[in-house]
């Protein structure tokens, strides 16, 4: 007998035939569509190319077990989403007016827009919490839907065997257990959003145990009122200042209003897990990057805009964090994010911390209130939350008192100095949390692996790495990942952190000091090993060689004072090279080239240095012209980043527009010449040493190296 939840009355049978239609004549279409397009055997190919070419950290769109299905080369195994990510991501397919991802405009009949349509129909009957249709909800339905199945059979040339698919399935008979068997099945397409929630739930223990030490400041009232009044808020401050706190505080606030709470990574991330029955709270922490601006994340934030500014259930909000320095990056100031009404800066005049915050805070982490006097509460770090926390949870931070308030970065370098000699197990454990991107545990250090080449080839990298991190750091390269993992937890809360079985860093900016205090002793292991985004946004250039850099690490003798407090400026966590290593940055620059990461490498300020720049050029020359082609100038298939108009362009800049375009076009191949909205393009790599709009001046010196070759 069928369950008795899904009894058989006139609207579950409603609900029935349409998740029927969605599961048959939607889905075949869109195969149809997607044959029409490209045929198997050049999907599987082109997946792997773009898959290739994704940036290291980001998480592939799709699974494991998507991918075989694509490979093995049948769409009649495809479901929606394999269909939709394809045609969207592989396809020549122009998006709709309002771009892939977003609602179209109900007037477009274009062929994007009607698979992001049949998108849209079966994300709203895959995440809904009723299971009958009235039967005017389903009549209008199944018109909307033979509608779109109309227009696209149209593109394909063929019969109407779909529409009449579709008034079949809206008259046929059907038994009990059809109807739950399809009821179940739509159902079912809704398993991300059940792993987003195990994804919070693992995480919510840590959230609610943080949120009882968090303050609610004098102005907070204020910052609940601006996210109730908008459907986006981004939380900007300095490292430490309390922005992911803040905005996690007011999304367990919103939890007990009866929102759901969505962590995701990434902005396009909504567009899988939104729920227009139930109102959502989505979190992205650092939305445009980390150590710098992420020019990937800029462009997803401008492509799924519209998805922040109308989300599908009204009510629904997205709480974003971002560091001052990499929202105060000119090439964000026409994004969305910096409008006024939906940015929260906690170092703004009306919500940074006065003296009765700060001493509230002591007192919430059970310190001392009068540990710091009037002068110094005004003068302290801009990390003041994070500093309490790291204050109340480590003893051997006493010694240093106020100072620790005021100067925080040399009082964390000469603990360093001391682990270093002292504890070296707990050093080098802090140096691979590094250097392995900010998280570690003991299957990560043990390195299995399934056999398969790729595997193979990261486990011998992982083996490498860590037998120099090891070596440098004086422990020996026997030494078992169970008591490198023990050296974590003994500096859980102060700091590191674990989630389930994995260490984290307590906070971004103990990654920083790390990387800052290792680095300088041994940057050709940072140059060798540390991300992409760390190397443009941290490795820098020593002009004049005047720096001192062996005083701030090997800091034994330095007096730690309240008037030294300055030197937190001084101390700017980055890694200078002198000319010596030039070599050794010119080689990471190009195996970042050979990653993909154009704009890390030919946006980075230290090619303006000309002995450098010097230096890059030589490691191009040793290269053959066959690979250079390869690299800069064949067409990549991810031509994402073209599809809009250049940002903060002059009017002299838009007066030469046409003639730079132009001198672009040589470089790549237009399958269509229209609005700047519209137009697409097949990018080649040599396009983004070539673009205008990137700062350095290198095209001139690299395109003649080329040319030289």
């Amino acid at each position: 007998m069928a369950n008795s939840k899904y009894a058989s009355t006139r609207e579950t049978t409603n609900l029935a035939r349409v998740a029927r239609i969605i599961l048959g004549p939607c889905t075949d279409v869109l195969c149809d569509v997607l044959a029409k397009e490209i045929t198997p055997s050049t999907l599987s190919q082109k997946v792997k190319t773009y898959l290739a070419n994704l940036p290291k950290r980001k998480q592939p769109p799709i699974t494991k077990e998507q991918e075989k299905i694509i490979h093995n080369g049948n769409y009649s195994d495809f479901d929606i989403t394999l269909v939709y990510f394809s045609l969207r991501n592989i396809s020549k397919i122009p998006p709709h007016a309002k771009q892939w991802g977003n609602e179209p405009n109900p007037t477009d009949r274009s062929v994007s827009a009607n698979i992001e349509r049949i998108r849209l129909i079966r994300n709203k009957y895959g995440h809904c919490t009723d299971i009958f249709i009235s039967d005017t909800d389903f009549n209008k339905k199944v018109l909307e839907i033979s509608s779109i199945i109309q227009d696209l059979e149209k593109y394909l040339g063929t019969s109407t065997v779909y529409q009449d698919a579709v008034v079949e399935i809206g008259n046929c008979c059907m038994d009990p257990e059809q109807e739950s068997k399809y009821i179940k099945e739509l159902l079912d397409l809704n398993k991300q959003i059940k792993d987003i929630s195990v994804v919070y739930k693992r995480d919510s223990l840590r959230w609610e145990e943080d949120d009882k030490v968090f303050l609610e400041t004098h102005n907070f009232p204020e910052m609940l009122n601006q996210v109730r009044n908008q459907p986006y808020v981004t939380f900007v401050g300095a490292p430490g200042s309390g922005k992911t706190a803040t905005a996690r505080h007011i999304a367990l606030k919103l939890q007990k209003e009866g929102y759901e709470i969505c962590p995701v990574k990434e902005i396009n991330k909504i567009e899988d897990y939104c729920n227009r029955n139930i109102p959502q709270v989505f979190f992205i922490d650092d939305v445009l990057g980390i150590f710098g601006l992420n020019e990937h994340e800029l462009h997803m934030i401008n492509k799924y805009s519209e998805r922040l500014k109308e989300p599908i259930n009204p009510k629904t909000k997205t709480l974003m964090t971002c560091r001052e320095a990499v929202f105060k990056n000119e090439k964000i100031s026409e994004c969305i994010l910096v409008k006024p009404e939906n940015v929260v800066n906690l170092q703004s005049r009306e919500n940074s911390l006065n003296d009765d915050d700060k001493q509230n805070l002591l007192q919430k982490y059970k310190l001392d209130i009068n540990l710091l006097s009037s002068k110094n509460l005004a003068s302290s770090s801009r990390m003041f939350p994070f500093l309490c926390k790291l204050y109340s949870n480590k003893k051997e931070l006493k010694s240093y008192g106020p100072t620790f308030f005021l100067s925080p970065v040399p009082c964390i370098i000469k603990e360093m100095n001391s682990l270093k000699i002292h504890n070296k197990h707990q050093y080098a454990s802090l140096v691979l949390l590094m250097v392995n991107g900010n998280r570690l545990s003991e299957n990560i250090l043990n390195n299995e692996t399934d056999g398969t080449n790729e595997n193979q080839k990261r486990h011998n990298l992982f083996v490498e790495m860590k037998r120099n991190i090891l070596r440098k750091c004086k422990v020996s390269s026997t030494t078992e990942s169970f008591d490198l993992i023990d050296a974590l937890l003994q500096m859980e809360g102060t700091y590191t952190m674990k989630s389930d079985n994995e260490f984290t860093f307590i906070h971004d900016s103990m990654f920083e000091i790390i990387a800052y205090h290792f680095g300088n002793i041994f940057p050709e292991l940072i140059l060798k090993y540390a991300s992409s985004d760390y190397i443009a946004n941290y490795i820098k250039i020593d002009h004049n060689n005047s720096r001192k850099r062996k005083i701030e690490i090997n800091c034994e003798d330095y007096e730690f004072s309240e008037k030294n407090h300055e030197n937190d400026a001084i101390i700017d966590l980055c890694i200078y090279l002198d000319e010596s290593q030039f070599q050794l940055l010119a080689e990471r620059l190009f195996r970042d080239v050979q990653n993909g990461e154009y704009y890390n490498v030919f946006g980075n300020k230290a090619l303006k240095n000309s002995s450098l720049l010097q230096h890059f050029i030589a490691v191009l020359e040793k290269e053959s012209y066959d690979n250079l082609y390869r690299l800069l100038l064949s067409e990549a298939d991810d031509s994402n980043g073209w599809n809009s108009k250049p940002k903060n362009v002059s009017v002299q800049d838009m007066k030469n527009l046409p003639l730079k375009r132009n001198a672009n076009l040589c470089l790549m191949d237009e399958t269509s010449i229209c609005s700047w909205t519209s137009c697409r393009r097949c990018v080649r790599g040599i396009a983004w040493i070539m673009n205008p709009y990137v700062e350095n001046n290198v095209a001139c010196f690299v395109s003649v190296a080329i040319l030289v070759i």
